[in-house]
């Protein structure tokens, strides 16, 4: 049924288009049908924790870990496991509460409040999002403490081995003010485009495939994170050995300089450039902006370029840190889709398959 009251074309009482005998969301299963055909649905359905929540509790669970075994080194550690305990129980709890919510839709509605509790489904839908700047912040402290030691050396020593120079250095002879401006502004905006996707999927009520972008969004950025922790660097732009060999300063034009002081303080010096996430998050960005909403695609495919080479040019990564985000990116696009159906999650209804 449409908003207004009348039936989709070709839909009548049978749901979407063809699910009807195949027992799919939207659908109505006949007496015919096999049980098993819609087991998968039933436990997605019932499940009360979304694929989102479960990465989310399981990267707190990993980080408490670390905490715990590293505790002789860190000051706050009860502090920090009392935090991430409180975060878990957010998570339950949010979840929870959604529950009767989930349990009456199906993935061909849209997405509305719950009539008695109105911000839930906004806020268990959103939270993941709202919680990835809140880990991010927590690994500026922690990583030195959990792995007190630097690879600049051995990632810079590798980008010397491919291109028989510092990328960062060669790349002088193409600096440009009104480049470097323009590569500034662009720098940043990565974290905005998974927020940008993530509305226009919202606004859409495709709840299933809402979900599913969330999902993809956070075990991205945790992915990317627990590579922080494994590979801790600060980039070429800090090491002693790049900084004696660089001769020209980059330099702008209007907000060069504010948009890079602004990032700077807000991010302070967290060890995070192996993978490079701005490469991950923007090429997963690019690729299901293409599969999800083409409008958008084409405002993210230039951008997208722009923030890619602007991790190099503008000095905050190796070169082996991009490739190492291009493949982690690959990675989640090719293996999303099954850890979200093992979760719980419907990838048919997601994806439109």
């Amino acid at each position: 049924m449409t908003e207004d009251g009348g039936e989709r074309q070709g839909e009548g009482k049978m749901g979407r288009l063809g699910d009807g005998a195949k027992g799919r969301p939207g659908g109505e299963r006949t007496g015919d049908e096999p049980a098993h055909d819609g087991i998968h649905n039933t436990v997605a359905r019932t499940r009360y924790l979304a694929p989102a929540d479960i990465v989310a509790i399981a990267y707190l669970v990993i980080i408490a870990a670390l905490i715990l075994i590293f505790r002789y080194r860190i000051d706050v550690w009860h502090w920090l496991l009392a935090a991430h305990a409180v975060g878990i129980g957010f998570v339950f709890l949010i979840s929870w509460l959604d529950r009767s919510r989930r349990m009456d839709s199906s993935p061909s509605r849209p997405i509305t409040p719950s009539p008695r509790l109105p911000f839930v489904s906004f806020i268990h839908g959103w939270y993941p999002v709202a919680l990835i700047p809140i880990t991010f912040k927590e690994l500026t402290y922690l990583i030195p403490k959990v792995h007190p030691r630097d690879f600049d050396s051995a990632l810079a020593a590798i980008d010397y081995q491919v291109f028989r120079a510092h990328p960062t250095v060669w790349l002088e002879r193409f600096t440009w003010p009104p480049l470097t401006e323009l590569l500034q502004i662009c720098y940043p905006t990565y974290y905005f485009l998974p927020i940008i996707l993530g509305g226009f999927i919202w606004r859409s009520g495709k709840t299933e495939r809402f979900r599913f972008w969330v999902f993809v969004v956070t075990i991205a950025f945790y992915l990317s994170y627990l590579g922080y922790v494994a590979v801790p660097a600060i980039g070429p732009r800090f090491l002693p050995e790049i900084l004696e060999a660089q001769t020209k300063p980059l330099t702008g034009l209007l907000f060069f300089e504010t948009v890079r002081e602004t990032l700077n303080r807000a991010e302070g010096l967290t060890r995070d450039c192996f993978p490079s996430g701005h490469t991950e998050i923007t090429l997963v960005a690019v690729y299901y902006a293409w599969r999800f909403h083409r409008k958008t695609f084409r405002f993210f495919l230039p951008l997208g370029a722009a923030i890619v080479l602007s991790t190099v040019y503008l000095r905050y990564h190796y070169v082996v840190d991009v490739v190492a985000g291009a493949l982690l990116a690959g990675v989640v696009i090719l293996t999303a889709r099954h850890i979200f159906r093992f979760f719980g999650g419907d990838d048919r209804a997601a994806l439109d398959l």
